[in-house]
């Protein structure tokens, strides 16, 4: 809006000149009010940059200004003249006069001559141009528009910051859920064991996860953090449901594993268990840290991983090893997040502590202790702590003897104790234990032998170990029936009467592992 001079008598007027000045500001602050109130509610309805370049070109109109254009992040919102593209952004409001900027050929859109007004916002600038001049009102409204501008785009800003939150947190939670779906925080104890789990993850959810299915427990880890490794986990899970219900697990596993994980470019460790309510447990170890046997006394045996972790290399066989736990005994699996725990000076928590913890710990209070040891230590893993504990009520006899023959009556004397006087498997046990612990002190050069055993039914399960040379007598030669030689006849008995029979050589020492049972009777020969 211009308002003419007014004069008087030819000569200026002083009165007039002042009245007339009110009227230009009066006039000025009305194009404002109006510039105001059609861009403010555009500007607080922005729903993208493509509207704030509309918005800039409304602007422009209002000021009779022929072009605009809008510069944000780098990049002009609908395009810009060739003359304009490579101009530096303005620190401050510019108004290039005319003249200024050469707008002509061979540049395209060319105005000659005209003015250029650049206002800088926050995340670019405001460029007009079409016309000589800018008048400083016309300037003043520019900026105030850039303002508005800035706080719309942040305004829209914080809006989508909000959405993609609102969308994160809601892919956190079906994660979570996901994730605690295969690694719930409580496992049901089997029937003769307590079960007590400890499972935190480091964040929200985790590579680390355990699970039941059927009779067996697993533990595991899956390469990777937060969502990715939370649907491997579930996609684990379920494979290895299917796996445990072949018929021949361990193509299964490999088959039904391997090639998810490999596909995937990511691997996992797993540790799985499978629970006999008599305390006969079969395990596999893949790529997990080492499984301990923990036993009453203290002792403790390593069950370390046969192979690497699934979807490094294809696997041709995955070996299982078969363990007794004994009343008292306990069987110990964890992440890595304990042993890679490390204190205000870097250094960490170790295997050799774990180690010392879980001999010296209860089974029963073992997971406390960890959580306790780790106070002055930083967790920044997954820490899953799981405790197997086999009942110590139920009965079971352990005996430490002598690497000395005439000790021998205190196996008599151990298996009287856990058998009942007329248990069918009495006697021949007491023959084929007699034998195994001769072999290990006569030849083995064995100074301790320790017997662990347990009845079951008609099935005495026994563990015995020795720290005598390295012998497996599961390969041993057999001698024919009959004839009573040294070592032949005493493993014949040993065959007839072990359901299972199973060598490991453990920490320096000798580990057999015995079901027996009493040998079914043989019939007689068929009449002439």
């Amino acid at each position: 809006m211009s308002v003419p001079a007014l004069t008087a008598g030819g000569q200026d007027d002083p009165q007039a000149a002042l009245f007339t000045e009110l009227l230009e500001q009066v006039a000025d602050l009305s194009d404002q009010l109006v510039f105001l109130h059609r861009l403010i509610p555009q500007a607080l309805a922005l729903a993208s940059e493509a509207q704030a370049a509309e918005l800039v070109q409304e602007a422009a109109t209002l000021i009779n200004t022929p072009r605009a254009a809008l510069k944000l992040g780098g990049q002009w919102i609908g395009g810009a003249p060739g003359w304009l593209r490579d101009r530096p952004a303005p620190r401050r409001p510019t108004v290039l006069p005319t003249g200024a900027m050469h707008t002509g050929a061979p540049f395209v859109d060319a105005w000659r001559p005209t003015a250029v007004l650049l206002i800088p916002c926050v995340d670019g600038h405001v460029a007009m141009w079409g016309k000589r001049q800018f008048q400083a009102g016309e300037r003043s409204l520019i900026e105030t528009l850039a303002r508005l501008l800035d706080a719309a785009l942040e305004a829209q800003r914080a809006r989508r910051e909000a959405q993609r939150h609102a969308l994160q947190q809601r892919d956190r939670q079906q994660a979570q859920a996901v994730w605690r779906a295969v690694a719930p925080e409580t496992l049901v104890s089997p029937a003769g064991y307590q079960l007590n789990l400890h499972s935190q993850p480091a964040s929200d959810f985790g590579g680390d996860f355990q699970f039941q299915e059927r009779d067996w427990v697993v533990v595991g880890d899956v390469s990777g953090k937060g969502l990715p490794a939370a649907i491997i986990t579930a996609m684990f899970a379920t494979s290895f449901t299917v796996a445990v219900r072949s018929a021949v697990l361990n193509d299964a596993l490999i088959d039904a594993l391997h090639d998810h994980l490999e596909r995937s470019g990511a691997f996992c460790t797993l540790a799985a268990v499978q629970v006999r309510p008599d305390g006969a447990l079969r395990v596999v170890n893949v790529g997990h840290p080492p499984v301990l046997v923990r036993r009453a006394d203290g002792s403790l045996e390593e069950i370390r991983a046969t192979a690497p972790p699934i979807g490094t290399f294809p696997l041709v066989n995955i070996d299982f090893e078969r363990v007794w736990l004994h009343p008292g005994d306990a069987l110990l699996m964890y992440s890595d997040g304990l042993f890679e725990a490390e204190d205000d000076r870097g250094a960490p928590f170790g295997l050799d502590r774990l180690n010392a913890l879980a001999s010296t710990a209860a089974p029963g209070d073992f997971n406390a202790e960890a959580l306790r040891a780790l106070q002055t230590y930083t967790v920044t893993d997954d820490l899953t702590l799981l405790t197997l504990h086999r009942d110590p009520a139920a009965p079971g006899v352990h005996r430490r003897l002598p690497g000395d023959l005439a000790a021998l009556p205190q196996v008599g004397e151990a298996l009287r104790e856990a058998l009942a006087p007329d248990h069918p498997v009495l006697l021949p046990a007491e023959l084929a234990v007699t034998e195994l612990v001769v072999n290990a002190v006569r030849h083995g050069g064995a100074t301790r032998v320790d017997l662990r055993l347990h009845a079951s039914g008609n099935d005495l399960l026994l563990t015995l170990t020795d720290d005598g040379a390295p012998f497996d007598p599961t390969r041993a030669e057999e001698r024919e029936a009959g004839e009573l030689r040294e070592h032949g006849y005493g493993l014949l008995i040993v065959r007839r009467c072990a359901r299972e029979w199973h060598y490991a050589r453990k920490r320096g020492g000798n580990r057999q592992t015995l079901r027996l049972r009493a040998p079914a009777p043989v019939p007689p020969p068929p009449g002439p």
